[in-house]
């Protein structure tokens, strides 16, 4: 290993001795062949500068060789440089191979000509001179074959530079490989963050398919051609020409210089590596090489003799502080090839002194690469460096800003609201931050240990880099989300992960009876919301009045509802209902959920005409059962759609609804004038009991009160009753119809006689039936017969009448009857009404 101080000019053969010791040289491949230090040195520049860098060597530059050697180290050998002229028709197209000197002393050499490839030969045996001026003129080919030589060189330090250093972005390593790989035409992919033998594979793979079957950590021999341990190491082995066949430059060159130039001498190929100080340490092989064979290294740079370059800074120029980040920049393809050799970069401030900087070329597209200090305060800058000796600056300004922190970073309202479990792609908005550095958005449920981050697009409103951006534009698919807590991870180009909170919210309550309708007039109303999740709904706003929510049902698909309105809104007004709920910036609006409509029908007077009469007398407000009744209604707000509706108190009972015009079977509905009704009705549609009410409904709008008509009664039809007087049982039989309805029967209304049993049925007779009663016979005061119905404990009045009893006979000598006359019965039929 070599060691050396940072440059210093050395007069004759003198070297200085090492005041601080040089890291030691590590190869990725070969071996250390030694530490060197190659500068130019022009006229009226005090500042030598390193040859590795340099664009322009001209006429009357020196170059100097500075050998740097560790303790101990003795430098045998000899050196020697080759110059290939950059006006071949000024120099008569020779290419020149200096004077080989001694390799353990400082040299120097005076360039003739400009120059636009430099190679440097050591040969650790010496090298020969006997061919050289043989040599100047079959130089043609050999001229073309170094400077291909130098370039890919070039090319394969700048892959190893970036692959070896830690701190190389992968941006950096994409272009560097990038730029090595367009030597065979191709354009390979790799990942910097995958392990060295899978970013081996993907390089081997895509340079040569004739490997594709390689295995870089195969044990068996036959496949350890180049093998390595990292991707550095297989670069440089390529380079230095292993069985793989891609030896820079091809074989030809060195074949040629070597039987021209250098007789009997094995020419391999140098690397070069930055060591302190801008000095080169050299890395080839030193395998053994043929009897009587000289070994001779090299190392060739071209220079492009390019005048100060001209780079625009496009757009996306705001960078943050402490933060690698690539410029985008526009140059010509000539200069940017040789950008990467621009130096001492600084950022120059409006006031103040310039702050140095370290730059990369990055290509495809062409960028600059800028490590900026983390103190670096924002503002307006220029970038400049230095072109050999002069200076130069890029067009376009630099902009610095900070790195968001996001603490106040959120969803918009609305965009809060659209954020629904389970609705598929929704489209957010983020607001209350910087978003312009931001480059990778993930999300992830909140206490969920299970839960894995997934990726989330994006959209800057400018791009990134592109000045302030305080909204952002975001799409979730929350086809696979629950409602719950999560959180989006926003990272920016520095790689930090900033966490900001999200609710997702559960689907909105659903209304399925909107609207309600309100008649004209009207200040309260209650109804029944009917639909899912109406526990959500914490509160209800409607324009012109107030609601009240009752609690929800437990299943939550109804709510009862309380509307008071003001009672001078116009007929035809249609109003919205904001419902509030847990979660949401803003209600939920539903439009055309209260409508006034006209004023609501009322029914002042419902009349039914005279009732038929009936065996058993019905109270006041009863109806007979199964008897068709005719009734007058007087009523207000008629419309020609309005309907009658006939139902009773008792839920899932019959509804019979009756249009104006209309007859179905023996019921009717007529109007008779402008506020008359005339309507017929069957009361057999409706059940014992049946408290039976009528509404009128103006369409869909508006419904009157129920008008309570009646109660529906099924009373008993008796056709006669037998009274048995005598006998070892009295009593009386009944005929008649729908008998079972008597529970009770009795001569007065304070006392009756349970009926022990269920009627007849007579056969043949249709529905007629008898009862059995054991009712005693009356007194001369019990004039009636009264009847209590099943369920009823009142008696209820008949038209039965008892029997006449017969006048005494006077008192004579009685003659015994006939047998056949001691028992007597007599039928007797209801008293008819009087015509």
């Amino acid at each position: 290993m070599i060691s050396r101080l940072p440059w210093l000019v050395l007069t004759g053969a003198s070297i200085l001795a090492c005041a601080a010791p040089m890291p030691p040289l590590v190869c990725p491949a070969g071996a250390p062949i030694g530490n060197v230090d190659l500068r130019v040195i022009s006229a009226g520049n005090a500042e030598p500068l390193p040859l590795r860098t340099i664009n322009r060597v001209q006429e009357g530059d020196r170059l100097q060789y500075r050998p740097i050697l560790r303790s101990g180290e003795e430098r045998k050998g000899k050196v020697s440089i080759v110059l290939v002229p950059a006006n071949r028709q000024a120099t008569g197209g020779k290419l020149l191979i200096l004077e080989p000197k001694d390799a353990k002393q400082v040299q120097e050499w005076t360039v003739p000509w400009r120059v636009s490839v430099v190679a440097f030969v050591y040969g650790p045996s010496g090298l020969n001179e006997g061919k050289i001026k043989n040599f100047l003129s079959r130089d043609d080919e050999l001229v073309a074959q170094l400077a291909e030589y130098a370039e890919k060189t070039a090319q394969t330090e700048a892959l190893i530079s970036a692959l070896s250093s830690p701190n190389s972005s992968s941006a950096l390593v994409q272009s560097a490989l990038q730029g090595f790989s367009s030597q065979f035409g191709i354009n390979v992919q790799i990942d910097k963050n995958a392990p060295p033998n899978q970013q081996a594979m993907a390089l081997f793979r895509t340079l040569n398919p004739a490997i594709a079957n390689y295995d870089p950590i195969a044990p068996r021999a036959s496949q350890q051609v180049g093998q390595t341990a990292s991707l550095a190491t297989s670069v440089a082995a390529l380079f230095f020409g292993s069985p793989v066949g891609l030896a820079a430059g091809g074989t030809a060159m060195v074949l040629e210089l070597r039987s021209i130039a250098f007789p009997k001498a094995e020419f391999r190929s140098l690397l070069s590596q930055t060591m302190p100080g801008d000095a080169m340490g050299l890395c080839g092989r030193i395998d053994p090489a043929a009897p009587h064979t000289k070994v001779a290294y090299l190392w060739a740079a071209r220079l492009p003799n390019l005048t100060l370059p001209e780079i625009y800074v496009k757009e996306a120029n705001v960078l943050p502080p402490g933060v690698k980040s690539p410029l985008p920049v526009t140059a010509s393809d000539e200069e940017w090839k040789f950008i990467d050799r621009a130096r001492t970069w600084a950022l120059e401030p409006e006031t103040g002194l310039p702050i140095p900087v370290t730059v990369h070329k990055l290509n495809d597209p062409k960028q600059l690469e800028i490590e900026l200090p983390s103190n670096l305060k924002p503002g307006k800058y220029k970038l400049a460096g230095r072109w050999d000796w002069d200076p130069f600056q890029l067009r376009g300004d630099v902009l610095i800003r900070p790195l968001a922190d996001f603490q106040a970073a959120r969803l918009t309202p609305s965009s809060q609201d659209l954020l629904v479990a389970r609705t598929g792609k929704v489209p957010l908005t983020l607001e209350g931050a910087d978003f312009e550095f931001v480059n990778k958005i993930e999300v992830v449920k909140v206490n969920d240990k299970f839960a894995s981050p997934y990726a989330v697009p994006f959209v800057l409103p400018n791009g990134i880099r592109r000045g302030q951006q305080d909204r952002m534009d975001i799409q979730l698919n929350t086809i696979d989300m629950d409602p719950g807590p999560y959180k989006l991870l926003l990272s920016q180009v520095d790689g930090r992960a900033h966490p900001v909170p999200l609710q997702v919210l559960p689907a909105p309550p659903q209304v399925e009876n909107f609207p309600v309708t309100l008649s004209q007039g009207t200040g309260y109303t209650e109804f029944t919301l009917r639909g899912h999740r109406l526990d959500l709904i914490t509160g209800i706003e409607v324009s012109r009045g107030k609601a009240e929510l009752a609690p929800p049902s437990s299943d939550s698909t109804s709510r009862r509802v309380i509307l008071r309105m003001a009672t001078d809104i116009d007929a035809g007004t249609s109003l919205a209902v904001r419902a509030f709920t847990n979660g949401r910036t803003e209600p939920l609006t539903f439009a055309d959920a209260v409508r006034i409509v006209g004023p609501r029908p009322r029914i002042n007077e419902l009349r039914v005409s005279q009732l038929p009469s009936t065996d058993v007398q019905l109270d006041r407000g009863e109806l007979p059962s199964s008897v068709l009744l005719s009734s007058m209604i007087k009523a207000d707000h008629l419309q020609s759609n309005s309907v009658v509706k006939l139902t009773c108190a008792q839920p899932n009972s019959a509804v019979v609804t009756l249009r104006l015009g209309e007859r179905s079977g023996q019921m009717s509905l007529q109007q008779l004038a402008p506020g008359q009704l005339f309507m017929s009705f069957d009361t057999g549609i409706w059940l014992n009991g049946c408290v039976l009410g009528a509404t009128i409904l103006n369409g869909n709008e508006s419904e009157s009160e129920v008008y309570q008509i009646g109660r529906v009664i099924r009373l008993p039809r008796v056709e006669s009753l037998t009274v048995t007087t005598e006998g070892l049982t009295p009593g009386a039989t009944l005929s008649g119809q729908n008998l079972e309805t008597i529970e009770k029967a009795g001569w007065s209304d304070k006392e009756g006689v349970t009926v022990p049993g269920l009627p007849l049925t007579v056969n043949g007779e249709g529905l007629k039936q008898t009862l059995e009663i054991p009712l005693p016979p009356p007194t001369a005061e019990q004039t009636q017969l009264f009847v209590w119905l099943r369920g009823e404990e009142k008696a209820r009045p008949t038209r039965i009448r008892p029997p006449a009893q017969p006048a005494k006979p006077p008192q004579a000598a009685q003659t015994p009857a006939p047998p056949a006359q001691q028992a007597q019965s007599q039928a007797i039929k209801p008293e008819q009404p009087n015509q």
